[in-house]
């Protein structure tokens, strides 16, 4: 029967009793199967019916145990965790010296803390975050060695001409955050520069960050603009990632130049990772900094208590270098004192680790 002809309209006389003869067998053979799938439930032998309707189409009761007499299927209840309850008092937003503030539990997911979490806000080299995420999937292999690009841009650690592997580049870019180093990777995977950017923000779309855009790799230009809530996705993202967490997880670096015949030693930019900012954290779990003159002192870190709960933090615009971690710090505790989570017992808060 041509469906196309009848759902248009067409009047075809020669073929009125074809359709209409074809309408009864549909009709009959439904009618068939219905009867066989009332009478297969009805006589309890659902899995021979399933075998002979579509033998590799359906799970069988035996083998998956969701199907219960009168065709109801069971699903297994998805472990949502429960998100930490407020026992204290949300304190005012001129308490963070930022002008935004993201705090979210990461198992559950919950916002346990925002201050404009959603106005965007230069990122500066946050936006290296995205950038390695990029590199990584092109697979590149480390052990290759490249030269620094010459591109006219600040640096401390890396000099145009210089002759590094991947892999070098790597750690300058995310424990240094090396503009010259990110700038030489993202060179070096084979792209076009202007192709490179395109996929950092074809990644953002993907991510769910709908309010972030970039405009080159490194983060210098104040046209690569995010919101806290962006970055957080973007955070938890990167720490997916084996390779990107344990390079932020390193505390130090050591290169060398053969073309100056020197070593040069890289700190990370992460004070809270050194210990050169003191903090109650039990862990530091992975973080990246960001500044330029328009976006303020960024910074962005999960963090964990002494009972594994972490969080999700985001700073954005701090005023000074050192506020930047402050911030997260004072953040990151006023919510482990002032939550509590359903393995604990508000007692429990009264010393966060």
């Amino acid at each position: 029967m041509n469906f196309l002809d009848i759902q248009s309209g067409v009047k075809d006389r020669s073929n009125s009793w074809r359709n209409v003869l074809a309408i009864g067998v549909l009709v009959v053979t439904l009618g068939g199967v219905g009867w066989s799938f009332a009478s297969s439930f009805s006589s309890g032998s659902v899995a021979d019916f399933f075998v002979h309707v579509a033998p590799g189409g359906f799970p069988l009761a035996e083998d998956k145990a969701v199907v219960k007499a009168g065709g109801d299927i069971t699903v297994a209840p998805i472990n949502v965790p429960q998100p930490p309850q407020l026992i204290g008092d949300l304190v005012p937003a001129s308490t963070f010296a930022a002008e935004g503030l993201l705090v979210k539990d990461v198992a559950s997911g919950a916002l346990l803390y925002e201050k404009h979490a959603y106005d965007p806000r230069p990122l500066a080299s946050i936006t290296k975050l995205m950038s390695v995420l990029v590199i990584l999937e092109k697979s590149p292999d480390w052990a290759t060695s490249t030269i620094v690009v010459s591109d006219d841009v600040p640096d401390t650690h890396m000099y145009a001409g210089d002759t590094h592997t991947l892999e070098e580049l790597w750690q300058a870019a995310l424990i240094g955050s090396s503009n010259k180093a990110i700038l030489t990777l993202a060179d070096a995977v084979g792209w076009p520069r202007d192709a490179f950017i395109e996929r950092m923000n074809q990644k953002a779309l993907e991510l769910g960050m709908r309010d972030t855009h970039f405009t080159e790799p490194s983060g210098l230009d104040p046209g690569n603009v995010s919101t806290p809530s962006d970055v957080d996705i973007l955070l938890q993202e990167v720490l997916k990632h084996e390779k990107i967490q344990k390079t932020l997880l390193m505390k130090e670096v050591q290169l060398y130049s053969k073309e100056r015949d020197s070593q040069h030693h890289i700190w990370s930019t992460d004070w809270l990772l050194l210990g050169w900012i003191q903090h109650g954290f039990a862990d530091i779990l992975g973080g990246k900094t960001g500044y330029i003159p328009e976006s303020g002192y960024n910074f962005t870190a999960r963090v964990a208590d002494s009972l594994g709960h972490q969080l999700d933090i985001v700073v954005l615009g701090a005023p000074t270098h050192e506020e930047r971690f402050t911030v997260l710090r004072d953040a990151g505790e006023w919510a482990f004192q002032n939550y509590t989570w359903g393995d604990q017992t508000s007692s429990s808060t009264e010393g966060i680790l």
